[in-house]
């Protein structure tokens, strides 16, 4: 009996693309599936990665939460890796509710806020981790939908919230 493919949210400079990876190296990003191996390369340390036949030199390297450092074909990519649990509470927390055109973040289920990492006023980057809400004795990490400046943080660290529970307004932020 096979396993079931594993599927995957990547976000690469600013774009999501959709990827599965199946057994036996078999794997599809956004709808166009490649045969891919990775071998040990001998020089410089690293791996070949071999996609449909054609060998790319490639090195990953974990960094923040989610996210890699991948050195692909001699250029450095910062690449965030979401498995599908995670992409969907990334896409309930982005949802809904913000002012000027930015969404505000909400919570995804019930939990407890463990931490608040803005403050009102701050210019955030899209990506940035908001906020940390602990549900079913998980941390989940909730990141800005957008560059945008924290206009309102509605919660704090220890507080009790509901699922869709506005946790965060934001505002555009100029010259961002």
């Amino acid at each position: 009996m096979s396993a079931s493919p594993t599927r995957y949210l990547a976000r690469l400079e600013g774009e999501s693309h959709e990827v599965t990876v199946a057994e036996g190296g078999e794997v599809t990003v956004d709808g166009r599936t490649h045969a891919v191996s990775l071998v040990p390369a001998r020089q410089p340390a690293g791996y070949s990665l071999l996609i449909d036949g054609a060998s790319v030199p490639f090195l990953a390297r974990p960094g923040a939460r989610g996210e890699w450092e991948v050195d692909i074909g001699g250029r450095t990519h910062v690449v965030e890796v979401l498995d599908a649990r995670q992409a969907r509470i990334h896409e309930l927390s982005a949802t809904g509710g913000g002012t000027a055109g930015v969404s505000a973040l909400k919570a995804p289920m019930p939990g407890l806020v463990v931490q608040v990492a803005v403050e009102e006023g701050e210019v955030v980057q899209a990506g940035a981790t908001v906020i940390i809400v602990e549900a079913m004795k998980m941390e989940n990490e909730l990141r800005a939908p957008a560059a945008a400046r924290v206009s309102r943080v509605l919660v704090g660290r220890g507080d009790a919230v509901h699922k869709a529970q506005v946790l965060v307004e934001f505002s555009e932020a100029d010259g961002v």
